[in-house]
């Protein structure tokens, strides 16, 4: 697996000086095919001829297997309306830019070629000529100005990334139609893996024809029509309308014009059974014989709070392909055996993930004392050595997985073995010394150990029951295992909406996750250092460094702050060997310092594809920011 590095390997030439990449894709002879379910609508005037809806230079995707035909409905599950990475993944993942299949290398797509300036400030973009929303309306450069502008209003609540990153300014120059320039105020030597990942959907995702009448930079009705239609101000209207920070929000307002293979019909809402979309008529998209993708018709999902539910619909034939929510660990065995009967097959993934799950305490914690508990590396190392990970992997998954922390999987360049099996072995004899030298106070008459004041200590640890069962498995696991090292634990299993209001608060002793950053190092580094949000660790701590939240901002210890300096330099520098060696030193801090426990490494996964189903490569890799399934095309996926 290549690491994340820039200037990486790219779909044409990277030319060092003027550091000029010119990514431009061979044309076909075009057939102009679309899909038979448009043809009368051609016919009756409804739609231009599919000529005139492609751009001047079409994408051309080579399928996995071969040519597609067009049809069918491609039948998926959803866990719940708020569910919505399920969508996400499957029909969002067209940026200006992508990754190819490999994850090795950004490729083009809405931009068909761009420059970097030898300063790594300004990077020019050039988009294909005639592109169109789904509507018909063309998407231009003054879309993505549009995009910009409205993610710098501190009351959008949009997922902005690099536009709104304070360290590194951002300004938009928009040169025509389709060439417009992003100019930073230093050098970012990310910006190409930021935009090929999830991270860079929002700015190709907000319509200026479309979202302009709810924002009064661009009408200046706009207040008085959020009050007309309901709404308190501009802002609110626009969330209800325009929201890509909201993920339910996206899919429940049909109207919102997308880029994508397939649209909105029956959006997510609270109440949905089942989510549809159907093809997108302007997809930009064609394949080597010039038909215009995608093949499938229609993504009809249903909405069930039943695994069980959806569990069932896999094994009656009823799914075409899943690798969310049911393939579990549990599930693998009887997949495996329903296989003929329900005429499905399962392939591989290979996850990204660093962990199975993380337990993480919160060394910001608003009471001193806990703090100073959390804060101990000691009492950390203390409780990992009390934790028994083969009983838990033997259990939980069935013997599938390897003891170890959070740290860059063995297939990253930046794997170090000792990072990954520091503290795993089970010694409840040095668990004893560690918790002695965090200053615990002795136990009581129950066995469990006491704070320094000789106060209770019993460790809440926050989780979601029904985002992963196995969690509670392995809390359950875990809170016997401490218990027979002295530490009381219990477990506080509560609602996705709470567990992230908890955050910004601090109210809480320690929350899990699951182990991103295993292969995606650089780009998600949240547990190695106080990067994000998601460094629940020390939350307050990434306030500081992000300056995104200043009034719960706290000044980090040296160390963090040693890594921070580490990272913004990363940022900035554009020599992939530099980078590298910065992202070591970040890691190696990481690794003295112990901020956060592992449990185990994740064996290989799965997915469920039913045998009609083609173009699917039989090995897929999973992770957030190169968002599985969707980098292997679905748009290429046809039915037999």
């Amino acid at each position: 697996m290549n690491s994340r590095l820039w200037p990486r390997a790219y779909a044409g030439r990277v030319v060092t000086g003027a550091l000029t990449a010119v990514l431009m894709l061979s044309t076909v002879a075009l057939g102009q095919q679309q899909s038979p379910i448009l043809d009368p609508l051609v016919a009756d005037g409804t739609l231009p001829p599919v000529a005139e809806r492609l751009p001047t230079n079409p994408l051309v995707v080579t399928p996995v297997e071969s040519v597609g035909k067009y049809g069918g409905t491609w039948h998926s599950g959803l866990r719940g309306g708020g569910d919505n990475a399920w969508i996400a993944r499957t029909i969002a993942y067209d940026g200006l830019v992508r990754y190819d299949r490999d994850w090795n290398k950004v490729i083009p797509n809405l931009a068909e070629s761009w420059e970097i300036s030898e300063d790594a400030k300004t990077y020019t973009f050039h988009l294909r000529a005639g592109l169109k929303w789904n509507n018909g309306k063309p998407f231009t450069s003054a879309d993505i100005a549009f995009a910009v502008d409205l993610l710098h209003e501190p009351t959008y609540a949009g997922g902005g990334g690099f536009v709104k990153n304070p360290q590194n300014p951002v300004t938009i120059e928009v040169v025509d139609d389709t060439t417009f320039k992003f100019v930073f105020e230093k050098p970012n030597g990310v910006l190409l893996d930021e935009l090929a990942s999830v991270n860079g959907l929002t700015i190709v995702s907000l319509s200026k024809d479309y979202c302009g009448q709810f924002y009064p930079k661009t009408n200046p009705n706009a207040a008085a029509d959020a009050k007309a239609a309901g709404f308190d101000t501009w802002e609110l209207y626009m969330q209800d309308r325009c929201s890509w920070a909201t993920e339910t929000i996206r899919w429940a307002n049909p109207e919102l014009p997308f880029m994508n293979a397939w649209m909105v019909k029956e959006p997510l809402k609270g109440d949905s059974a089942r989510v549809t979309f159907e093809r997108n008529p302007y997809y930009w998209k064609v394949d080597t014989a010039g038909n215009q993708l995608p093949y499938i018709d229609t993504l009809e999902m249903r909405v069930s709070d039943s695994l069980e539910e959806l569990t069932l619909m896999a094994l009656n034939g009823e799914i075409d392909f899943q690798d969310r929510h049911i393939n579990t660990i549990i599930n693998q065995p009887i997949f495996f055996d329903g296989q003929e009967a329900g005429g499905y097959h399962l392939g591989t993934e290979v996850s990204s993930f660093s962990n199975s799950m993380v337990l993480q305490f919160n060394l910001n914690h608003p009471d001193p004392a806990r703090r100073a508990v959390f804060g101990n590396k000691d009492f950390r190392i203390g409780i990992s050595e009390a934790i028994d990970r083969q009983e838990i992997i033997d259990v939980a998954f069935t013997g599938q997985g390897t003891p170890s922390q959070v740290a860059p999987r063995p297939e990253s360049p930046f794997y170090d073995e000792e990072m990954s099996t520091q503290y795993t072995a089970l010694d409840l004899e040095d668990a004893a010394k560690r918790f002695e030298a965090a200053g615990l106070g002795p136990k009581n008459g129950e066995g469990f150990y006491t704070m320094p004041d000789g106060s209770p200590l019993v460790v809440t640890v926050d989780t979601i029951a029904a985002l992963h069962p196995e969690w509670v498995d392995m809390l359950e696991m875990m809170q016997l295992q401490l218990a027979a090292a002295g530490i009381k634990l219990e477990i506080n299993s509560i609602d996705r909406t709470l567990y992230y209001d908890k955050r910004p608060t601090g109210d809480y002793d320690a929350q899990i996750w699951t182990g991103d950053g295993g292969l995606e190092v650089m780009q998600e580094p949240r547990y190695y250092f106080p990067y994000s949000p998601e460094s629940v660790w020390a939350f307050r701590w990434q306030a500081w460094y992000n300056g995104t939240t200043p009034d719960i901002a706290e000044e980090p210890a040296d160390w963090a702050k040693k890594q921070m300096e580490l990272y913004t330099q990363l940022r900035a520098e554009g020599d992939a060997d530099k980078r590298s060696a910065l992202m070591k030193q970040i890691l190696a801090i990481a690794k003295e310092n112990f901020p956060v426990i592992g449990i185990n490494l994740p064996g290989e996964g799965y997915y469920l594809a039913k045998n009609n189903l083609h173009n699917i490569p039989d090995t897929l890799k999973q992770a957030y920011l190169f968002p599985s399934p969707a980098p292997y095309d679905p748009f290429q996926w046809y039915f037999e």
